[in-house]
């Protein structure tokens, strides 16, 4: 397992470093929910991601779900290599 989270309060942003596959999955939704739990989650920086497999696909599916205050979504940016294969595979490469 070699995966880290970081949440910065100041730019609401998560970011995700490391792997994200199912040995990260609980550990990442848990940082991914007291991010959101804070207020301030705005977005989940995903530069930092060498691996995705789909328990992590199902996480970030899950932060895109999420909505800040009314109608404001949370973004997914910044998609490393790993990030953006998966997401072609999945046929989600145009998503937000």
């Amino acid at each position: 397992m070699n995966s880290v989270a970081d949440f910065d309060n100041d730019t609401g942003c998560l970011s995700f470093r490391g792997e994200l596959t199912i040995y990260e999955a609980n550990a990442a939704s848990e940082h991914l929910c007291q991010a959101f739990a804070s207020g301030g989650l705005r977005s989940v920086d995903l530069g930092g991601v060498t691996e995705l497999d789909t328990a992590g696909l199902q996480i970030l599916l899950l932060a895109r779900r999420l909505e800040v205050s009314g109608s404001q979504t949370v973004a997914l940016v910044n998609h490393s290599e790993a990030v953006r294969e998966v997401f072609e595979l999945a046929e989600l490469e145009g998503q937000p």
